[in-house]
């Protein structure tokens, strides 16, 4: 008789690649703006101009990154791998970058900067929970898991 424990379900390639590049596309922005953050393009641009393009550029590139794993989903549906470890060490490089893309952003946006720690402290906590309910569940990367 079959053992009464939960199965693993265990994800294709599709599925993990659709969740690392839908992350990657809202962390984009976040990112971009570290980047003109360290080289002081605020300086020589206006910065929500700057802003506004970049999120409708963003939202381009997510429309046709969707359209191409549409495209290649029967091919990536038949990928399978024991765990996504590379791929979950991805989302994680992606997400801190993110989040202090996030305080820049917030920055930017000229709120004020006695609370941006408060801000990054929750941001950071919810990033978290997230991640390790994303390793354990889709990358098979429990990282509270005892050995």
């Amino acid at each position: 008789m079959m053992d009464a424990r939960k199965k693993s379900r265990i994800y294709s390639q599709y599925e993990i690649n659709a969740i690392s590049f839908f992350a990657s596309m809202i962390w984009l922005l976040p990112i971009v703006l570290v980047i003109t953050y360290v080289f002081e393009v605020d300086r020589l641009l206006n910065i929500n101009d700057f802003i506004f393009w970049l999120a409708i550029s963003n939202l381009i590139i997510t429309i046709l990154g969707t359209l191409v794993l549409l495209l290649r989903k029967d091919h990536l549906k038949r990928k399978v791998k024991a765990d996504y470890r590379n791929e979950f060490i991805y989302l994680l490089f992606m997400c801190s970058f993110g989040i202090l893309g996030f305080v820049v952003f917030y920055d930017y946006m000229g709120f004020d900067r006695q609370y941006i720690a408060n801000v990054l402290v929750i941001l950071a906590t919810i990033i978290i929970y997230v991640l390790l309910q994303l390793g354990r569940k889709f990358y098979k990367f429990d990282y509270l898991k005892k050995k």
